[in-house]
């Protein structure tokens, strides 16, 4: 795998871009199938039987979550807007290269590309952004893996390549995103588009207060959840309470789970309430950012031990296009005009939504590279759910599919977590093992229940140098004994080791 590796990193110096055949490259390893193409499409059942983000995928039926998905950049150059996309019925990508298809560093790796070079024959003369863009995705077949594919994208200006006027010795204001038209879902046979509904998990600035946003409704636990409030807004991921969730520090971390999502919601023209079609289209689809280059809509903060940590934030847009779909409307999506989030409401009479999340602006100067990872997931509802339809039992939500997501991501890695974060070959990443093998190499320190009772005294091997830290992050006590302590969440921190969340119940 070296040699391609080495390779993705010399791209910038020379491209011949060639004329290349429309590929599509089945994904089928996960729960969720999908495809991926060299010319910016990650997937979309469009008419073709294609499977699009199809959950479960190994059904008689093609139970699609996509209608179609795909890669999307915006350039503002001299007060002029250039965006190059996939349309609704052609693209305006050229067609890339295969670079790599098999096991890799997971079980089937993809490295493909594509670009909107001088020759672009499927964009107009003028419009070329010069940009190329090399993608990665991975895919598991084992849990907690299987039910998401991640993307990382390497994004790189060659300027010899772009014909836009007067283009300066950098490209300006440039913002890359993925757009989604959810179609949910294919087991729905009576008009699946018209009657889906979108929403945003993360931060929004406080855009969204009017609508009760954000807000604490539930614990979330790793693979269900409880009806309890917790003090933690539901759309923050709580990392590094998990043995799985590495971070440098051994801390917990907050922060916003940067996901767009999507469900089936009640159909109006039919009688009654089919909400998820009675358990056939119960999944939600999403997409999510797990790594950005610094932008401004990025949070810093300096932590407990002097570090300058850094959150990658987003830009979202949920709503409906109608007509055609122009440069300078798709890159005011893309840079947040005129809300930073956008967020429609529950409108029976408009049909078909769609959304995007988006990361920038930055500036790119001649053979400079932008990484991005993304990731594509379906989860049981939200927070989990039982499964009686397709007979698959307990199901973790969205919710949870992504916080495993961006775990993965951090696996392996020895100088970097998601407060402190690092690009695809800046660090260790997606050293994933199945449940077994991690169980099997690592013997944890505590082994506890996450949820107790107030009347607990925990046993513990080893050493008893255990502290207890509240919500907050204040110490209240350093032996195991919870007798008195209030109903809610607590974290402890074993000697050498990292935090262990618990939930106190009456």
């Amino acid at each position: 795998m070296i040699c391609w590796i080495l390779f993705l990193f010399t791209l910038s110096e020379k491209i011949d871009f060639q004329m290349e055949q429309d590929t599509i490259i089945l994904q089928k390893k996960p729960e969720v199938w999908n495809y991926l193409t060299n010319y910016g499409v990650l997937g979309g059942e469009k008419g073709m039987a294609l499977p699009g983000l199809s959950w479960p995928g190994n059904i008689s039926v093609n139970n699609y979550y996509s209608w179609e998905s795909y890669f999307v950049v915006g350039v503002k150059e001299n007060g002029f807007y250039y965006v190059t996309q996939k349309g609704y019925q052609t693209t305006e990508w050229g067609r890339g290269k295969i670079f790599y298809h098999g096991p890799g560093i997971s079980e089937e790796d993809i490295v493909i590309s594509w670009h909107d070079s001088s020759n672009n024959i499927y964009n107009a003369p003028t419009k070329r952004t010069g940009l190329e863009v090399i993608c990665r995705s991975y895919t598991w077949s084992f849990e907690p893996w299987n039910d998401f594919i991640p993307y990382e994208f390497f994004v790189i200006w060659h300027k010899d390549q772009c014909d836009i006027p007067n283009v300066g010795e950098t490209l300006d204001s440039v913002f890359i995103g993925i757009y989604m038209d959810c179609d949910i879902s294919g087991a729905d046979w009576s008009n699946p588009q018209i009657d889906d509904t979108t929403f945003f998990d993360g931060y929004v600035a406080h855009g969204w207060d009017t609508l009760g946003y954000p807000y604490d409704s539930v614990t979330l636990l790793p693979d269900t959840f409880l009806n309890i409030p917790d003090s933690i807004y539901d759309q923050y991921i709580i990392y590094g309470d998990n043995e799985w969730e590495h971070t440098i520090r051994g801390d917990t971390l907050l922060l916003p789970r940067n996901l767009a999502y999507m469900w089936d919601y009640d159909d109006p023209t039919t009688p009654g309430n089919d909400i998820g079609e009675n358990g056939a289209s119960a999944g939600y689809a999403g997409i999510a950012l797990l790594y950005a280059p610094p932008s401004i809509a990025d949070s810093i903060w300096i932590n407990g031990y002097g570090d300058t940590c850094r959150a990658p934030r987003v830009w979202a847009y949920h709503g409906w296009v109608s007509g055609g779909i122009y440069d300078d409307t798709i890159y005011f999506y893309l840079s947040g005009k005129p809300y930073r989030f956008i967020c429609k409401s529950h409108d029976p009479y408009i049909k078909d939504f769609r959304y995007l999340i988006s990361s920038g602006p930055f500036k790119m100067a001649d053979g400079e590279t932008l990484k991005f990872v993304f990731v594509l997931a379906i989860g049981q509802g939200m927070n989990g759910g039982d499964d009686q339809y397709y007979g698959r039992g307990w199901i973790r939500g969205l919710r949870q599919t992504i916080d495993y997501a961006l775990a993965g991501y951090y696996t392996g890695s020895e100088i970097s977590d998601p407060s402190h974060p690092s690009g695809p070959n800046e660090d260790i990443h997606w050293k994933i093992l199945s449940v077994s093998e991690k169980n099997n190499k690592k013997k944890f320190y505590l082994n506890l229940p996450t949820i107790l009772n107030s009347s607990c005294n925990l046993k513990i091997k080893g050493s008893p140098e255990v502290e207890i830290f509240n919500i907050t992050g204040r110490k209240i006590n350093e032996n195991m004994l919870f007798k008195g302590f209030k109903e809610g969440i607590y974290f402890l921190k074993p000697y050498k080791e990292k935090f262990k969340k618990v939930i106190i119940l009456y």
